[in-house]
């Protein structure tokens, strides 16, 4: 893929007439659009029945944008299975917590699992790819839409699919029973035909037997999105693809992190941040930076909000400002949702570019600005892909673990790596997000929040990585349950204990006593020799060092933040659960010894990131406006003036500074 940046809109012509086609593309001509996305949630318009294909209608629809020079990415829209497709075969429903089956009256109600189901969907996508393979509007081909969303089916053949899944991870029923501890409360199998999803209309099984069911879900999706990819690569060689899975939806889901290597080729989302930066827009990027991993391509943002459910649209500027910020997060492809806001359907108020009568709102006005800069910035370093110097840990079990037990592990885990989000973020650093049981790349930090469930190899990865020189930075929770769901045995951080050189000896939450009395409420102050850090926290874990020193201690005296050389690194400790305002202090305390590298400094609500030598680009985040204090004067690429002294920014403005 070339080295620029393409924009554009997702556009269903299978909701408009042939007239409006020709109009469509001519204002996104106007625009200065360069791509579109085509094919998504459309299967029945191409397979209208069994082996019934009509293609006439949408060649057209390629050769019009074709013909204007508009690169297409298509979709090969295995969902939501048409109609015909569920009547045919039924185990594809999805089937509640009872076993009975459900109607699919919306969107994602299908069992990708489904063996039949699987027949017809990739049949029809090889049909599909053999007949556009080679149409010179194709830019990129997209593995469906939102792969993950979605609901969890309970039927029989998931039943059954779930016993040979057992069968293959475990090779005995004994290796179950052991690993499911179902000597507790007389829950012993006798063969693998006793297993049954452990989530009933009456109740939700133990933990470990429900951990490995969401295991098997998400490889059945992990799988199929597999294949799909395969398909593609093997009937369209040499051209790219990517996808806007949803592989965090809380219902469904599936490990990303396991099945990246092997379906992702350019990353892809669907970015929807809410209109204020509030801890919303904040997931939006660690979804993002999740979906990039350790890649070394640019990122895809193949729907991109432009209004919203029932939002006319947003603060003026704001979404520019989001593109922005996506820039400074690898941002290459930029598509807005969507192009017309449509006339029916359950997002019949998701409002798009146009209004519903087909006239240009002011979002058109919005994007045709954007492309306008894109054309500008790409001449000078964009897209931005950094080498980071930072890693972020991301665990789908510890998600899921989270999930199950929320008495417990009160901080949701999306929330505790928003925490580490944050408080990069406000440093101004890039990272990856990473997973331990294959790190690619080497850091100079490390982080783990509420990493729950610690695996023999993530631990063998922290080991590795303190002992050669890194330095890892686990919050508390963390290492709390082993491979199996169960809590360790042995002294937590388990399996870890002897890196940190600690024992987490117990707990305290708010309006719980600690050893001191009572704590009052859920601030505390952090002190290290002069510096102090107030945090709003609820869990604290009680910290007994065992080789470890302690770096830094809470008000009642107990140990905060822990530190122990191990090999040629450090392994710090943070007693309370993951904190963006002690992470940020932290990072910023450590940069000088590890070596971080330094980053300007620029008002709060400005976001800055170096493109390349000598480029720097500003993001105002706020509605206020606000001023960069410059070293050396600089050219301002989308305002085209020279900037000397100051660099003053409108609310939701951004510019990049080329230094002379």
């Amino acid at each position: 893929m070339e080295d620029r940046l393409f924009i554009g809109v997702n556009y269903h012509p299978h909701d408009w007439s042939p007239e409006r086609w020709r109009e469509d593309i001519a204002l996104m001509v106007k625009a200065g659009f360069d791509t579109v996305r085509l094919g998504h949630l459309a299967w029945d318009s191409f397979e209208p029945d069994d082996g019934v294909y009509t293609f006439a209608w949408f060649d057209e629809v390629l050769d019009l944008f074709a013909h204007l020079g508009i690169g297409v990415v298509l979709d090969v829209s295995v969902r939501p299975a048409p109609v015909w497709v569920h009547a045919i075969c039924p185990g594809c429903d999805i089937h509640d917590t009872a076993g009975n089956p459900s109607a699919a009256v919306r969107r994602y109600m299908e069992d990708v699992s489904d063996p039949a189901y699987q027949k017809y969907a990739m049949r029809y996508a090889r049909v599909f790819l053999e007949h556009y393979r080679s149409h010179p509007a194709i830019r990129a081909f997209g593995l469906c839409n939102e792969q993950g969303a979605g609901f969890i089916s309970y039927s029989q053949g998931a039943r059954e699919r779930f016993q040979k899944w057992l069968r293959n991870k475990y090779g005995s029923i004994d290796a179950l029973n052991q690993a499911w501890a179902t000597q507790r409360w007389s829950r012993r199998l006798r063969s693998f035909e006793d297993v049954v999803l452990p989530q009933t209309s009456v109740a939700c099984g133990a933990p470990e037997a429900w951990l490995d069911m969401r295991r098997f879900y998400s490889d059945g999706i992990g799988q199929f999105v597999t294949a799909l990819a395969r398909l593609i690569e093997e009937l369209a060689p040499g051209i790219p693809h990517s996808s806007n899975h949803y592989s965090g939806h809380e219902k469904l889901g599936f490990d990303l992190m396991k099945y990246a290597d092997s379906f992702v080729d350019y990353p892809g989302v669907g970015h929807y941040p809410d209109y204020v930066m509030n801890e919303q827009v904040q997931y939006t990027f660690t979804t993002i930076q999740e979906r990039l991993g350790e890649q070394d391509k640019p990122m895809w943002f193949l729907e991109f909000i432009s209004g919203a459910n029932s939002i006319f649209a947003g603060p003026e500027g704001y979404v520019r400002m989001q593109v922005f910020l996506c820039l400074q997060h690898r941002l290459q492809m930029l598509l807005g949702w969507t192009w017309r806001t449509m006339l029916a359907g359950e997002e019949q108020f998701y409002n798009g570019l146009l209004c519903h009568d087909g006239i240009p709102g002011p979002l058109y006005t919005e994007y045709a600005h954007i492309a306008r800069d894109f054309r500008k910035l790409e001449k000078h370093g964009f897209p931005y892909v950094p080498e980071p110097e930072i890693a972020v840990a991301f665990n789908q079990d510890s998600m899921w673990c989270a999930q199950y037990s929320p008495r417990h592990f009160a901080m949701p885990y999306p929330r505790a790596v928003i925490q580490a989000q944050q408080a990069l973020f406000h440093l101004n650093r890039d990272y990856n997000m990473v997973s331990l049981e294959h790190l690619k790349k080497n850091y100079k930090i490390l982080i783990l929040p509420e990493h729950i469930v610690m695996s023999p190899n993530c631990a063998q990865t922290v080991r590795s990585f303190v002992a050669s020189g890194g330095t890892a930075i686990m919050t508390g929770y963390s290492a709390t349950l082993d491979e199996h769901g169960k809590v360790f045995e042995s002294t937590r951080p388990g399996l870890l204990s002897d890196v940190f050189g600690i024992r987490v000896a117990g707990f305290d939450r708010a309006g719980q006593p600690d050893t001191k009395g009572w704590i009052q409420d859920s601030k505390r102050t952090i002190t290290r020799e002069t510096d102090t850090v107030r945090v709003t926290v609820d869990y604290v874990e009680r910290l007994e060092l065992q080789g470890a020193s302690c770096f830094a201690t809470l008000e009642n005296g107990q140990c905060a933040v822990s530190m122990h050389i191990y090999g040629r690194g450090k392994a710090i400790y943070l007693a309370p659960e993951a904190n963006s305002d002690l992470l940020e202090w932290l990072i910023q305390v450590l940069a000088p010894s590890v070596g971080l590298k330094k980053i300007k400094l620029v008002p709060k609500g400005v976001q800055m990131r170096q493109i390349r030598p000598g480029a720097f680009f500003y993001v105002n985040t706020t509605n206020l406006p606000l001023t960069v204090e410059l070293d050396t004067p600089a050219y301002g690429v989308l305002a085209e003036r020279m900037f000397e002294g100051k660099l003053s920014l409108a609310p939701y403005d951004g510019e990049l500074l080329i230094e002379k």
